[in-house]
């Protein structure tokens, strides 16, 4: 998703998370370990990733799809199979930080030093992180660059956002897609199973603007036939448009 916390906003958080002022909170993304099994027992997780779903619904299913009509269901849904991207503490499910880090080690060998900006995010983190675009932004502008609690694809445990060491002014910032490393991740994401979730032209079906950083594990196949279709999921997986939330 567009925007996380800021490092000042993330200081603060963990300080709320450790029982500062507020209820606890779910497991941090940056502790892959940490609660994942018991969170997502409590939700009914399954313990592998599920190749399809046919309704595009179950959030254990590779081809789920989330957006701002397709909320996570259960809305505290987590995964049970969480594991470290390589090089970094951010976690994502287990079959998409085993293609991430392959993803990695390509961009190593072409020169690009790709960074893990994001992953897994649960669904008490995102509470907060919508929470702070709201009071800085308004709720219309927050809705734009920030999904609101249970309906951020991040909480599947599918969603990966990347940044490029020699460039981090572009992290998070549509210019990462002009970055060398920007344009060898549109070139390469699909052959590691991964395809650009938001591209650019596509906000009135996505509902967010263009974010190269933004990758979604969908399986190397299954991202050829995206990519085929025109790179959007919801018009390659005959879904309608989501640009807006209900309300």
């Amino acid at each position: 998703m567009r925007r996380t916390l800021p490092l000042a906003a993330l200081a603060a958080l963990a300080l709320l998370a450790a029982g500062c002022g507020t209820p606890a909170a779910g497991p941090s993304p940056a502790t892959p370990a940490s609660g994942s099994s018991s969170a997502a027992a409590s939700s009914g997780a399954a313990s592998s990733t599920a190749p399809s779903s046919g309704t595009h619904a179950d959030p254990a299913a590779l081809d789920v799809v989330v957006n701002k009509t397709r909320p996570v269901a259960p809305p505290d849904w987590a995964p049970s199979d969480l594991v470290a991207v390589t090089g970094s503490e951010l976690p994502l499910r287990a079959e998409a930080a085993t293609a991430a880090g392959d993803l990695l080690d390509a961009a190593a060998a072409a020169d690009h030093d790709l960074t893990t900006l994001s992953a897994y995010r649960s669904y008490d983190y995102q509470v907060r992180t919508y929470g702070h675009w709201v009071d800085e932004l308004g709720r219309a502008e927050a809705d734009r660059v920030s999904a609101r609690p249970g309906y951020s694809e991040h909480q599947t445990g599918l969603a990966w956002d990347v940044g490029d060491a020699a460039t981090p002014a572009c992290d998070l910032e549509a210019c990462f897609g002009d970055t060398a490393a920007g344009r060898w991740v549109a070139a390469h994401a699909a052959e590691y199973g991964f395809v650009i979730r938001y591209p650019a032209g596509a906000e009135d079906v996505t509902g967010f603007g263009h974010e190269p950083w933004h990758l979604r594990y969908v399986g190397s196949a299954e991202a050829a036939r995206v990519e085929a279709a025109g790179g959007v999921l919801e018009t390659a997986w005959g879904l309608p448009p989501a640009p807006d939330y209900a309300a």
